[in-house]
C-alpha cells in the first residue's frame, strides 16, 4: 500500500522511532502491517512514516475502511498481509465485541512469528511518556528484580491510600517479561516495562486509584477521583468498595459475578517503565507505570504455569506504591531503590 499521507507529529517522532526501530526491530527490506481504527490514525500516520524512512513497508488497514464496527474476526486481507509480513503493531481502541479478533490477530502473528506490538487503548500521551527511555534500560531494570524474586518470595506492598497487601509467589509460577524489544513470534502490550506472574496466594486490602480496565472496555476510567478498595482473602475478592462512586463498586462487583474465576487475582504485575512518573488513563501502558498492580480473572496459563484461569480479565492500577520484596525495600512511593 501507499504510505498514509498526513502531517508529522513532530511530539511522536522520537518515540515512534524507538518503537518501530528499537522495540520491533524493523530493518530495511522488512514489512510491517499497521492494523488501527479512525481513532488512532495520526498517530498510525507517524508509525507509518518512521517505517518507510528506515526503508521498511508499511502495510496499513484502518478498521472502519474493512467494514461497520465491531470486527468479530480478523479480515481475510489482514491475515493474508501477515502471512508475508515480519512486524505487526495493533493501534485500537478498545470496542466491545472486538476481544476474539484481537485474540486471531496475536494467533496468526505468532504462528507467522511477527514481532508483534498489542497497542489497544494507548493514545499519544502515553506512547510519549512509554517511550521516553531506551528500550535496553527497561530491560536492565528487569533484570536487577528478577535477581530479588526468588520461587517462593513474599512480598508487601503499602501505600499512603490504603494498600496493605500480603503476596506470596508460587514455585511453580514463571515471570513474564513485557520489555520494550519485542522477540520474533512474541506479542508485547507496547509501551512495555512490566514483569507478570501468577501468585500463589495475595491477601489483604488493595486500593486502586490509578487506572481501571477490562476486556471489552466497559469498565474503563481513571481512578484518581474515585479509588477502588478490593478486599481480598487467598486471592478471592471478597468486597468491592468506592465511597466516592458506589455505583462504580457495584459494577465491577457485577461484572465479577458473572464470570467463573473473575473473581480471583489472575496476575501480579511490577510496572518498571521509568518513562511513567503517573498514570496516563490507558490501562496497559498505566500498568508499566512503577508499582504493583492486580489482575483479576485470566492468567495466560501457557505463560505463567498457573492451574486455573478465566474466560476475562478487570485489571486495576495504583499510585505511590511501597513494595518490599522478603523484606528488602525495592519501591518507595512509586520510585525504584534497588
Amino acid at each position: 500500500m501507499q504510505r498514509i499521507s498526513g502531517n508529522l507529529d513532530g511530539g511522536l517522532i522520537v518515540a515512534a522511532r524507538r518503537l518501530v526501530e528499537g522495540s520491533l526491530g524493523l530493518v530495511p527490506g522488512e514489512r510491517l502491517v499497521l492494523v488501527f481504527d479512525l481513532a488512532h490514525e495520526a498517530i498510525a500516520q507517524v508509525l507509518a512514516d518512521v517505517a518507510i524512512v528506515a526503508k521498511a513497508t508499511a502495510v496499513t488497514f484502518r478498521l472502519e475502511d474493512l467494514g461497520p464496527r465491531p470486527h468479530a474476526h480478523l479480515h481475510e486481507s489482514i491475515a493474508r498481509a501477515i502471512a508475508e509480513a515480519q512486524a505487526s503493531v495493533l493501534l485500537v481502541d478498545f470496542h466491545g465485541g472486538e476481544l476474539a479478533m484481537r485474540a486471531e490477530l496475536v494467533e496468526l502473528a505468532a504462528r507467522h512469528r511477527l514481532r508483534h506490538g498489542h497497542m489497544v487503548g494507548v493514545g499519544r500521551a502515553s506512547i510519549l511518556a512509554g517511550f521516553a527511555v531506551d528500550p535496553h534500560r527497561l530491560a536492565e531494570q528487569a533484570r536487577a528484580l528478577i535477581i530479588r524474586l526468588r520461587p517462593d518470595a513474599r512480598i508487601a506492598v503499602r501505600s499512603a491510600a490504603g494498600t496493605d497487601l500480603a503476596v506470596t509467589l508460587s514455585p511453580a509460577g514463571r515471570w513474564q517479561e513485557h520489555g520494550c524489544i519485542v522477540a520474533p513470534g512474541k506479542r508485547v502490550n507496547l509501551p512495555g516495562g512490566e514483569l507478570v506472574t501468577c501468585p500463589d496466594s495475595v491477601t489483604g486490602v488493595y486500593v486502586a486509584d490509578g487506572t481501571l480496565g477490562d476486556a471489552d472496555g466497559a469498565l474503563k476510567r481513571t481512578l484518581q477521583n474515585t479509588p477502588l478498595t478490593l478486599r481480598i482473602q487467598q486471592s478471592r475478592v471478597t468486597a468491592v468498595e468506592c465511597a466516592a462512586d458506589p455505583g462504580l463498586a457495584r459494577s465491577v462487583w457485577e461484572r465479577m459475578m458473572r464470570t467463573a474465576n473473575l473473581d480471583r487475582v489472575g496476575l501480579v504485575g511490577f510496572g518498571l517503565n521509568t518513562g511513567l512518573s503517573a498514570p496516563v488513563g490507558d490501562i496497559f501502558t498505566d500498568q508499566k507505570v512503577p508499582g504493583v498492580h492486580l489482575s483479576l480473572g485470566e492468567t495466560f496459563p501457557d505463560r505463567t504455569g498457573a492451574t486455573w484461569t478465566s474466560k476475562s480479565w478487570i485489571a486495576l492500577t495504583a499510585r505511590d506504591t511501597d513494595v518490599d520484596i522478603d523484606k528488602l525495600p525495592v519501591l518507595r512511593s512509586g520510585r525504584y531503590v534497588l
